[in-house]
């Protein structure tokens, strides 16, 4: 029934347009949920800044009672303007809200909520006076919103222009009459027809807009970067530069989960350096140390993933602990229904793991390490042929591991079904 119904679900997504037909990666899920927790802060930011706005025009309705001769500038128009925008953008925020969480194509729903806000921002400037409108500097927060939620720096950078481009344009109209410009209480309206003045104002909103966008794209690239290079201290291992333990166990039930829900499978390898203490013992700990290091470069090498720009991974290498090394192998064979038919699947995912361990195995084997001979024993599991959860996967990668080791060592050994 769960099952069913999440496949319902996922189905109304790909045919809405919200989420893409493909099954995702575990790196874009991981993608898509810091994404949406900034969309969700956000919109969290954008309920806080219209509670401010409403404070603020209590504030100016209580000044402007003591001041009768600008109060009466303020028309029937202003307020059902004011009263209209701040409805419009409460409720697309609401909406935002309630359905954000469904969208996977996040920098699509990013650029309509900035056209939305940056529509509200320009809509309240005209009503407030144009030229001296006080509400120009809503600009600046709507591009430290794009830079905080945008992870191009040519949107920020695209939004800053908009707005620019956005304020010039009002000016312009209600310089040659297109619109109306709309006086307001305490200013001299007399600005919005002198053409130096709104040129002279356009062009410091400009620069002081984009100063803005400079410094919240450095801000933000500072901070990725740092939170990128705090994650690589939290889930690399410091000698081999593979995902540590913890990692590894966070990384293999993630893969699990994506498994189940999209109808794929993968497997797991264990490989453990043949007699490596006897190695230890015998040339000493740095020798050992170097010779792990070499091994993950060959590891490394086999396996697919790519360090051009940007970078990926498909297969996910780890240390499992001491001398022992895991690799995660996503696979992507798509189910087709039935017990036969996934009996079958499995078998062959186990074989192609298989397949990719014996390479790895025979590339070890053939390279001098340090002028020395060294061998792995591999074992393999897959899911859901040998396990459905973490443990019986690494029990059974384990399990196969060590019959490697009893039948001679420097073999592949894939685990038995369940």
């Amino acid at each position: 029934m769960g099952k069913g119904l999440v496949k319902t679900l996922d189905d109304m997504l790909v045919k809405w347009g919200m989420v893409s037909g493909e099954a995702p990666s575990t790196e874009e899920l991981e993608w898509l949920k810091e994404s949406r927790a900034r969309v969700g802060m956000v919109i969290l930011a954008r309920w806080a800044i219209l509670a401010i706005l409403a404070v603020y025009a209590a504030y100016a309705f209580f000044f402007f009672r003591h001041s009768t001769a600008d109060a009466l500038r303020v028309t029937p128009l202003h307020q059902v303007v004011a009263v209209g925008s701040f409805l419009f953008v409460a409720a697309y925020n609401a909406w935002y809200q309630c359905t954000y969480k469904w969208f996977s194509r996040i920098r699509k729903l990013n650029q309509a909520q900035l056209l939305f806000d940056l529509l509200f921002v320009t809509v309240i400037v005209h009503f407030s006076g144009g030229a001296v409108s006080w509400f120009w500097a809503m600009y600046l927060i709507l591009t430290l919103e794009a830079a905080l939620i945008m992870d191009k720096t040519s949107d920020t950078y695209a939004i800053a222009m908009a707005g620019t481009v956005a304020y010039g344009g009002v000016l312009t109209m209600e310089f040659y009459g297109l619109i109306a410009p709309v006086p307001m209480p305490f200013e001299n309206n007399g600005l919005q027809c002198n053409f130096s003045y709104e040129m002279i104002k356009w062009g410091w909103i400009s620069i002081v807009n984009l100063c803005v966008a400079f410094i919240g794209v450095h801000m933000m690239e500072t901070v990725r970067r740092r939170e990128a290079e705090m994650m690589e201290l939290v889930t690399k291992d410091a000698l081999t530069s593979f995902y540590n333990r913890r990692y590894f166990f966070h990384r293999l039930n993630s893969e699990i989960q994506r498994a189940k829900r999209y109808g794929r499978t993968l497997s797991l390898l264990i490989l453990d350096v043949d007699d490596f203490k006897r190695f230890n013992d015998t040339y000493g700990h740095l020798e050992g140390d170097a010779l792990l290091r070499r091994m993950a470069d060959l590891i490394r090498s086999t396996i697919r993933r790519s360090d051009l720009k940007p970078s990926y991974e498909v297969d996910i290498a780890c240390r499992y602990g001491g001398e022992e090394f895991a690799v995660i192998l996503p696979e992507a064979a798509q189910v087709q229904g039935g017990e036969a038919a996934e009996r079958l699947r499995a078998s062959i995912e186990a074989r192609g793991a298989g397949v990719v361990a014996e390479k790895i195995r025979q590339r070890i084997e053939r390279t001098p390490m340090e002028g020395k001979t060294v061998t792995v024993s591999i074992g393999v599991s897959s899911y859901p042929e040998h396990g459905s959860d973490v443990e019986s996967m690494i029990r059974a990668a384990d399990e196969a591991m060590y019959k490697a080791k009893r039948a001679g060592k420097n073999r592949v050994v894939v685990s038995a079904s369940e």
